[in-house]
């Protein structure tokens, strides 16, 4: 069953915003005072050496940048630019 060509827009759109939302979280909140106040000090011991270095809030800031990519293909794709 095909979508009508309103709703496949709005749900591109959807699912664009939603990973944009999570790219720019994961980009910036590693680097915030509330990780280093709420995030870090709540987590198991094990975890919390892990969530204080700086590569593995590097890692995550990469993993938001790869969700601006994907968020673009999708932008791409669902609206018909396939070219791009």
């Amino acid at each position: 069953m095909k979508l009508p060509r309103a709703a496949h827009i709005a749900v591109v759109l959807l699912i664009t915003f939603y990973l944009c939302a999570a790219g720019w979280f994961c980009v910036l909140a590693p680097w915030t005072r509330y990780w280093a106040a709420r995030v870090v000090p709540g987590a198991p011991i094990w975890l919390s050496a892990w969530l204080d270095l700086p590569a593995l809030r590097g890692a995550l800031s990469g993993f938001g940048v790869l969700h601006f990519a994907v968020a673009a293909s999708w932008l791409n794709r669902g609206l018909g630019r396939e070219d791009s």
